[in-house]
């Protein structure tokens, strides 16, 4: 009897020990998840989160307007006006321009042994700008100025050559008087329909042709260093230039 009784228990025991084992199993594993997930913060402090991202988005947008806004640009001129900050610039289209200068702008001039800065440039004086373009104000802020020396474009026909001198008097298309000064650096070309731009020399520079000049002026304005001469044979003398030549 005793046998058959711890037969019939046995199954019984043993399937109510499963069902504690279980239930324990469960009560320690949402222990465990209870404990691994952090406290949710409060509603202040997820206020002050929330303001700091919208401040970021902010700032990184207002940041990316300001790079479409911005671009690198430099132009080349004659100065106009320059003060203290300022630098007033009539570009080579003949449109005014504002050149912004801060502390961070770097002056320079080939000529100048010594240190150059914003009180050294002067009226009338050609310079070279690089720097920040703002699309809505159009001012530059610079960040390189430079001093340089524009090429002189003379249109003109030739009246006369002198040999020794190596000069060509040109009548300019305004009907004034300027000289070219040859030298060895000079390059000189010739330019015909059939044969297109030869290369050329002072030998063959000959009277009442049309010329295309570039060059430096000198301490005379009506002196150009030419360093570059284009010969036209083919096109005829303005006639105005001719009467210019015996006057």
């Amino acid at each position: 009897m005793k046998k058959n009784f711890l037969l019939l228990f046995l199954p019984l025991f043993t399937i109510h020990y499963s069902l504690f084992t279980i239930h324990y199993s469960l009560f320690t594993i949402s222990t465990i998840v209870a404990a691994q997930t952090p406290t949710p913060d409060n509603d202040s402090e997820g206020n002050a989160i929330d303001q700091q991202i919208t401040d970021l988005k902010t700032r990184i947008a207002s940041r990316v307007a300001e790079l479409n806004l911005v671009e690198k640009r430099g132009i080349i001129g004659s100065v106009t006006d320059v003060s203290d900050t300022l630098i007033t610039v009539s570009d080579l289209k003949g449109d005014t321009r504002f050149i912004d200068v801060d502390e961070l702008t770097q002056f320079s001039n080939p000529t100048s042994k010594d240190s150059f800065g914003i009180s050294d440039i002067a009226i009338d004086e050609a310079i070279g700008v690089l720097g920040l373009y703002n699309k809505e104000s159009r001012r530059i802020l610079a960040r390189f100025v430079n001093v340089m020396t524009l090429p002189i474009i003379i249109h003109g026909a030739i009246d006369s050559i002198d040999e020794k001198l190596f000069r060509v008097k040109v009548i300019s298309e305004n009907e004034k008087v300027i000289y070219l000064d040859v030298e060895k650096t000079t390059t000189t070309f010739s330019y015909s329909k059939d044969k297109g731009l030869v290369r050329s020399g002072f030998s063959k520079i000959k009277g009442n042709e049309r010329v295309i000049a570039v060059g430096e002026t000198n301490t005379d304005e009506n002196l150009i260093t030419a360093t570059r001469i284009i010969l036209l044979p083919e096109i005829p003398k303005d006639p105005k230039q001719e009467n210019s030549a015996k006057k």
